[in-house]
C-alpha cells in the first residue's frame, strides 16, 4: 500500500498467507531517524501507520517519498494540539490503521524504536502461540549516544555500547481483538494496555526486542527536550510526580545549564535511560535492516524552529479557546439547565405517578425555575 500527500490511503493488496504484521507510530521532527526506522521495522512487519504529529523538519517528505517508493507505509495527519495525549491518540491511530488493513498484532513504536528478532518465523510462531485476547511484552536494549566529537556524520548515530537488556516488559503488542476493543485504554508510553479498566495480562515475548535510540545528537535531544516539555507540560492533567520524568529531568538539566550548549551528553542521556556504569553496558553491535537511506539532505535539524513551533502551537490553542469560550459556556449552560429541568420533572412524575393537577403545577414551576437558571448564567 502506498500513501498520497494527502494521507488517504489506497487500498490494500490481499493478505497473502500467514500472520499479518502491522506497527503503528505518533512521530514528530524525527527526520534524522524517520527513514531509517520506516525500512528497517518493514523488514519485520507486513505494514507502517505513521501518524504525522505536524512535523516542520523533513520528517513528512521523507515519508511521502518511501511511501512514494511504494514501501507499505501508510501516512495520516494528527490533531493540532498543544498538549500531547499520546495514549488517546494510539488508541485512535490503531482504529484507523484496523480500518485500513485487517492485521493479527500490532507494536506500538515509537519513532526512534527498533523491531530486533532473528527471523519472521519464530517470531510468528511466538505470537500465534499467546493467549487469546492477552498481549505480547517487549524487553528494551537503550542504546547510548557516542561523544559528541565522534561522529563526524550527523546519520551515523547507530553505537554499539547498550544498556544491559532489562528484565521486564518495557512496551506492549497488541492482538486485534484487545486493540479493537472499544474499552480498550494505553498507558503513556504504551507500557501497558487496560480493557474494562483491568490491566491486560501481558506475556514477555522470547523472539524480538526493541533497539532504542532516543538520544543520537546534541540538536536533536536539546529540541526533543524542549518541545516534550511544553507539550507534557500544556496537558490539564499533568503530575510531576508520574508524568514524563524523561524529558522533565532532561529540561530541569537544560535550566541548570549556565550556556546554550551542552559540553556532554552523558547527563541528559541519564534522563532519559537512568545512570549507567561500565558494569551496566554491553557492547552489542546493532544490525539496521532494509535498504540504505537514500534522504539524508531532508534530514536537517533545526532546533530553534522545533521549539518555537511548540510554542506557536499552543498560543493557537489557547487563542481558540478564548475565541470560543463564551459561546462553549452558555452552550454548557443551556445544556445543564435543560438537564435539570427533564430531570426534575422526570423524578416528580414518578414519584406522584403521573397526577395531571400536580403534574401541571410543577411543569409551571420548572419551566419558571428553568429560565432563573438561564437568565442567571447567561
Amino acid at each position: 500500500m502506498t500513501v498520497s500527500t494527502s494521507g488517504v490511503p489506497s487500498p490494500s493488496p490481499s493478505a497473502p498467507k500467514g500472520l499479518r504484521l502491522a506497527a503503528v507510530a505518533i512521530v514528530r521532527d524525527e527526520s534524522d531517524v524517520i527513514e531509517a526506522f520506516v525500512r528497517h521495522n518493514l523488514a519485520v512487519v507486513d505494514h507502517l501507520f505513521i501518524e504525522d504529529d505536524h512535523s516542520r523538519d523533513g520528517t513528512r517528505a521523507i515519508l511521502d517519498a518511501l511511501a512514494a517508493e511504494g514501501l507499505a507505509v501508510s501516512v495520516f495527519d494528527g490533531p493540532q494540539e498543544a498538549a500531547y495525549f499520546q495514549a488517546a491518540r494510539t488508541k485512535g491511530l490503531l482504529k484507523r490503521a484496523y480500518a485500513v488493513e485487517r492485521w493479527d498484532f500490532a507494536f506500538l513504536l515509537d519513532g526512534d524504536e527498533f523491531l530486533a528478532t532473528p527471523d519472521r518465523v519464530t517470531l510468528e510462531a511466538e505470537l500465534a502461540s499467546l493467549p487469546e485476547s492477552q498481549a505480547g511484552g517487549l524487553r528494551m536494549w537503550n542504546y547510548l549516544p557516542r561523544p559528541l566529537d565522534d561522529i563526524p556524520d550527523p546519520f551515523s548515530f547507530f553505537s554499539d555500547r547498550t544498556q544491559k537488556l532489562t528484565g521486564f516488559s518495557a512496551k506492549v503488542m497488541l492482538p486485534a481483538s484487545v486493540a479493537a476493543n472499544e474499552e480498550l485504554k494505553i498507558e503513556d508510553g504504551n507500557h501497558a494496555a487496560f480493557c474494562f479498566r483491568r490491566k491486560v495480562v501481558v506475556h514477555q515475548l522470547q523472539s524480538v526486542a526493541l533497539a532504542h535510540f532516543p538520544v543520537r545528537s546534541h540538536d536533536q535531544i536539546v529540541s526533543k527536550t524542549l518541545v516534550a516539555y511544553c507539550r507534557w507540560r500544556t496537558r490539564p492533567d499533568y503530575d510531576p510526580a508520574t508524568t514524563a520524568l524523561g524529558p522533565m529531568g532532561a529540561m530541569a538539566l537544560l535550566r541548570s545549564n549556565p550556556g546554550l550548549r551542552l559540553d556532554s551528553l552523558d547527563a541528559i542521556t541519564a534522563c532519559y535511560m537512568g545512570a549507567t556504569g561500565p558494569e551496566d553496558t554491553v557492547q552489542l553491535p546493532f544490525e539496521r535492516l532494509g535498504a540504505p537511506r537514500r534522504y539524508d539532505a531532508l534530514a536537517a535539524i533545526r532546533p530553534y524552529d522545533k521549539a518555537a513551533s511548540a510554542v506557536d502551537t499552543i498560543i493557537a490553542s489557547l487563542s481558540r479557546l478564548e475565541a470560543g469560550g463564551t459561546a462553549s459556556r452558555q452552550a454548557a449552560e443551556s445544556g445543564l439547565a435543560k438537564f435539570l429541568s427533564k430531570s426534575l420533572v422526570g423524578r416528580w412524575r414518578a414519584l406522584r405517578g403521573g397526577h395531571t393537577t400536580l403534574k401541571a403545577e410543577w411543569d409551571g414551576t420548572v419551566r419558571r425555575l428553568s429560565r432563573s437558571i438561564r437568565k442567571r448564567l447567561g
